[in-house]
């Protein structure tokens, strides 16, 4: 009898842990934001930077191309106190921007703004392993390399104004031609939040 009861009371924890859930659609979820950097952000962040970049005079310039550009992310530097990986902003703007039809995403090459697929290289070591049909290994040289990089920082200035702070967040995206290493786009984008200072991040 006394398990049922404590196994009885577990559940109704349980239960009663999981009635506090709710789900809330994008624009509710704004009701619920702190001074850190969330979703909203994120997406703000990615948005403003994709539509520089594909309204800028580089991009125009790409109107003829034959085929896309081949793009490599590069570093891209989470310099505040919160914890997110960059990748979040890097393949929204990147998703964008292979939308565009004027880029194309490599996986071969990547900083820490980005992923390298190991499976590039996985399938390049079964090159002369006699349990592999050979047939389907690609062949030395097929690997295309990248022609821009995306690279970035992100930096957080907290300042306090009287009872409440201040928090400045800076996005900083550079687009860099990877032959010449000329700088051939780059944008700054700004999100400013201020909330009492016992806000919790």
């Amino acid at each position: 009898m006394k398990w049922a009861a404590c196994w009885a009371l577990v559940a109704g924890l349980i239960l009663c842990g999981c009635g506090g859930v709710q789900y809330v659609d994008n624009a509710e979820s704004k009701e619920y934001s702190s001074l850190g950097i969330d979703y909203h952000d994120l997406e703000k962040a990615a948005s403003d930077n994709t539509k520089s970049l594909l309204e800028s005079g580089y991009v125009r310039s790409l109107a003829g191309l034959s085929k896309p550009k081949v793009l490599a992310i590069s570093d891209v530097i989470n310099d505040t106190m919160q914890h997110f990986s960059t990748q979040e902003l890097t393949r929204k703007i990147t998703r964008d921007m292979r939308n565009s039809g004027k880029f194309i995403l490599t996986m071969a090459f990547a900083g820490s703004g980005g992923s390298k697929d190991k499976m590039l290289d996985s399938v390049r070591g079964a090159r002369g392993d006699d349990e592999v049909n050979q047939y389907g290994v690609p062949e030395k040289g097929n690997i295309i390399a990248p022609e821009l990089s995306l690279s970035g920082k992100i930096i957080q200035r907290n300042t306090k104004v009287k009872s409440k702070q201040r928090v400045d967040y800076f996005f900083l995206l550079t687009l860099t031609d990877l032959k010449s290493g000329l700088v051939v786009w780059d944008n700054e984008v700004n999100i400013i939040k201020v909330g009492k200072n016992t806000s919790a991040w």
